[in-house]
């Protein structure tokens, strides 16, 4: 009995038919692991109305998605961007006064974290900046000028807030100091809570001075500290009821706004002098 034996020419195809399998393996396993998952989130109520008698209200986030032992969830909910103005005061002669006024252009006015973990756990500052994650992530622009200019910033040019100057640290500290106290950023994130790596649910607080407009909500899905799948959601804060109509017509005609206020201060205080002569 004869043993048939392989050829030169069946051993290359083997050999390369092997190459090129395991090629298209290791090819395949990057695109596998950073393949976007499926990531359904929405709010409880997606419009909240601002009367006269509001004072705060709370909204739930929550959703579902694919997730494996240890990923990680980032929750954002950033308000309608503004501009923010923040000012240095000296003491002169006894008497604090403005010496500076910065101006935080396209700042967001709203700012509120959730997340599974602390920031630095679920991924690099790189990582985290590159997903635009934080209020200062996308370098905000700052108008910098004396007090007392003619526009209010004494002329003073435009710099990026992230770039290298001195006491950029110190004005990038104090504005987050102020919209944390006044309770409208908060940098260190909530918990959200997750059931078997497929459910999560969060509870937003929305405080008394919570600015109107188009709010976005996103949901990151962190997997190996990389931000492997996100998803948007809108929601929209408006004023609603007498406040509403009183805010638009102080806006929309404020001549004629003005000259009712004034002739209402006469009449008022003229009907008051009336009355106490009655009297």
């Amino acid at each position: 009995m004869t043993r048939a034996s392989a050829s030169p020419r069946d051993i290359s195809l083997l050999v390369a038919g092997l190459v090129a399998g395991l090629a298209a393996l290791v090819l395949a396993m990057p695109a596998a692991q950073a393949a976007p998952s499926r990531l359904v989130a929405d709010l409880s109520d997606s419009h909240v109305d601002i009367t006269s008698s509001y004072h705060g209200t709370d909204l739930i986030l929550f959703g579902a998605y694919e997730g494996v032992a240890g990923d990680d969830l980032i929750l954002i909910v950033e308000g309608p961007a503004s501009d923010i103005a923040q000012r240095r005061k000296e003491k002169k002669a006894g008497i604090w006064v403005n010496v500076e006024t910065l101006i935080w252009q396209q700042a967001p006015s709203f700012y509120h974290m959730f997340a599974t973990d602390d920031l630095a756990v679920i991924a690099d500052e790189a990582a985290l900046r590159a997903a635009d994650v934080g209020p200062l992530a996308s370098g905000l622009m700052l108008m910098t000028g004396e007090a007392g200019g003619g526009n209010g910033h004494g002329g003073g040019g435009l710099t990026a807030a992230g770039a290298t100057q001195a006491g950029s640290t110190a004005q990038e500290s104090g504005l987050s100091r102020n919209m944390v106290n006044n309770g409208l950023w908060q940098l260190q994130p909530e918990q959200i809570s997750t059931q078997q790596d497929m459910l999560f649910r969060a509870k937003l607080s929305l405080p008394s001075n919570v600015p109107t407009g188009d709010y976005l909500v996103r949901v990151l899905h962190f997997r190996g500290g990389v931000a492997i799948s996100e998803k948007t959601t809108d929601m929209n804060i408006k004023k609603a009821g007498l406040s509403a109509l009183i805010y638009r017509f102080a806006h929309d005609y404020s001549v004629f706004y003005g000259l009712f206020a004034i002739a209402f201060a006469v009449a008022s205080g003229w009907l008051a002098a009336v009355a106490f002569r009655r009297g």
